[in-house]
C-alpha cells in the first residue's frame, strides 16, 4: 500500500466544504496572491516578513534533540492464521492418520460436488441497510443465508464523510512517519469506539459465531480485501478460530477496480482443504476441463508429510474449482462494512485505491483471546504495534527500529463500549 498514491486519490473525495477540512494539506492546495495595493508590481519580494530570533532563544532553538522516539521491535510467534508451523503440523496430523485421511477425502469430494451444483447459477451477496440490521438478523432464514454465502454487506454504518475524513487523517499521519503504519491514531481510536460500528460487529458476531460479547483487534488501514485462512478445526468453517473478518470501507474504489468473490461457504471450506490435495493428471491431459476438475482426479498430496511451507500456500494456492462461481462483488462504498468468513476466497484488483479498516472480532469467552487482548492493550499503552499474533505484519515489519506512537490510556477511547472491546 503506497500512502502517497492513496492520499492523492483522496483529493477528489472531499467530505466537507468546511474551513477545517479544506485547510488540510491535501493537494490541490489553495493559493491566494496579494493584491497590487499590498505589493508593488515592481517588487519581487513575497508579501510576508520573517524575523530571526537572536541571543539565548536562538541558541536554544538550534537543539538537535529529536522529538521522535524509537524502540526495537523483536519478532515473536506468528498468529494461528499465518503461522506456517501450525499449518505444517495440521497437514502432518491429517496425512499420518488413516481415519483423518478418509474423513478429509470424503469431505473434499462432497465440497466439490456441492460446488459443481452451483456452477452457472445466480448467487447474490446479502446486503442489509444498517438501520434494518437488527430486524433482519432476527430472521433465522436471513442468518442461514449469510452463513451459506459466507459474507454480508451492511450499508451506511457510518456517514461517508466521516469515513473519508478518518482515511485522510490516518494517511497524513503515515506521511509524517515516512509511510509507516499507525495503529493508535485518534482517527483509528474513534473508529474502534464508534457505537454503530461496535453494534454491527456485536450483532453479526452473535448471529454467526454464537456470541455478541467480543473484543476488537487493532489494525492499521489496508488497501483492498484479502482472505486470511485459518487452520481448519472441523467441517464447519464458522467454528474455526477467528473465522469472522470485519472491514469498514473508508474510501471509494477507482472505477476500473473490482472485488472478486466466490460467495458460498463451500468455497471457504474448499480453500482450506485444497492445500492438502494435488491433481493426478494435469489440465493438458484432458480434452475438457470437466475431466480435470472431477473429484476422482484429486488425491491427498503425501509429499507434504516431509515438506515445510512458509505459510503462503494457503493464500496463493490455485483454486480451479471456483472459477465458474466467481462473481464481481457489489460495490462497497465509504461507511459500509463487509463481514466474511476468514477463509472465503476474496480478492481486490491490484492498486484498487480503496482503503479498508479491519475491525475483526474475537470471542471473549476464549482464554487465548483474552491473552491476546491483554498483549494488545499493553502495546497500546506503550505506543507500539499490536502483537503479531493479532496483527499480521510482513517480515519487513519484524525485528526493526519502530517509531513509537503516543502512549495510550483508556481515557483516549471515547466510548464505554470502545473501552470494553479493548479490554478495559
Amino acid at each position: 500500500m503506497t500512502y502517497k498514491r492513496l492520499l492523492t486519490s483522496l483529493a477528489s473525495h472531499s467530505p466537507s466544504s468546511s474551513t477545517a477540512s479544506n485547510a488540510r494539506l491535501i493537494p490541490p492546495y489553495a493559493q491566494s496572491l496579494p493584491s497590487t495595493s499590498q505589493t508593488p508590481a515592481s517588487s519581487l519580494r513575497p508579501p510576508y516578513t520573517n524575523s530571526v530570533p537572536l541571543g539565548v532563544e536562538a541558541r536554544s532553538s538550534r537543539s538537535l534533540k529529536s522529538s521522535k522516539h524509537f524502540e526495537l521491535i523483536l519478532g515473536n510467534e506468528k498468529s494461528d492464521k499465518t503461522n506456517p508451523g501450525k499449518w505444517n503440523q495440521w497437514r502432518r496430523d491429517v496425512l499420518s492418520n488413516d481415519q483423518s485421511r478418509r474423513e478429509i477425502e470424503s469431505r473434499f469430494r462432497e465440497v466439490i460436488f456441492n460446488l459443481e451444483k452451483l456452477r452457472g447459477g445466480q448467487i447474490e451477496v446479502p446486503q442489509i441497510p444498517f438501520q434494518q440490521l437488527g430486524s433482519n438478523l432476527s430472521s433465522p432464514s436471513t442468518v442461514d443465508g449469510i452463513k451459506s454465502t459466507g459474507l454480508v454487506i451492511v450499508r451506511d454504518v457510518v456517514r461517508d464523510s466521516e469515513a473519508i475524513e478518518w482515511a485522510k487523517e490516518i494517511l497524513l499521519s503515515m506521511g509524517e512517519r515516512n509511510g509507516k503504519a499507525v495503529y493508535w491514531h485518534p482517527a483509528l481510536l474513534n473508529a474502534r469506539s464508534n457505537p454503530s460500528i461496535l453494534w454491527a460487529n456485536s450483532q453479526l458476531s452473535s448471529a454467526l459465531l454464537g456470541s455478541s460479547e467480543v473484543y476488537l483487534t487493532a489494525s492499521s488501514i489496508i488497501e483492498g480485501l484479502h482472505p486470511s485462512p485459518t487452520v481448519p478445526t472441523n467441517s464447519n468453517p464458522w467454528n474455526s478460530p477467528q473465522s469472522l473478518l470485519s472491514h469498514l470501507a473508508l474510501t471509494p474504489s477507482i472505477p476500473t477496480s473490482s472485488i472478486i468473490v466466490s460467495p458460498t461457504i463451500y468455497s471457504a471450506e474448499y480453500a482450506s482443504l485444497r492445500p492438502l490435495f494435488k491433481s493426478v493428471k494435469s489440465k493438458i491431459s484432458f480434452y475438457s476441463k470437466e475431466g480435470y476438475l472431477n473429484s476422482e482426479n484429486w488425491i491427498l498430496n503425501d509429499s507434504l508429510l516431509n515438506t515445510e511451507t512458509e505459510g503462503k500456500d494457503e493464500k496463493e494456492m490455485d483454486l480451479p474449482h471456483l472459477k465458474e462461481i466467481q462473481i464481481v462483488n457489489p460495490e462497497i462504498r465509504p461507511g459500509d462494512m463487509i463481514f466474511n468468513n476468514s477463509s472465503l476466497p476474496i480478492s481486490t484488483s491490484k492498486n484498487s485505491g480503496q482503503i479498508f479498516l479491519p475491525l475483526n472480532p474475537l470471542i471473549k469467552n476464549d482464554l487465548k483471546n483474552k491473552k491476546l487482548i491483554e498483549e494488545q492493550k499493553l502495546s497500546f499503552e506503550n505506543g507500539l504495534p499490536p502483537p503479531s499474533s493479532i496483527e499480521f505484519h510482513s517480515k519487513k515489519e519484524k525485528n526493526l527500529l519502530w517509531q513509537v506512537e503516543e502512549k495510550g490510556n483508556k481515557n483516549l477511547i471515547s466510548s464505554r463500549s470502545g473501552r470494553d472491546v479493548m479490554g478495559y
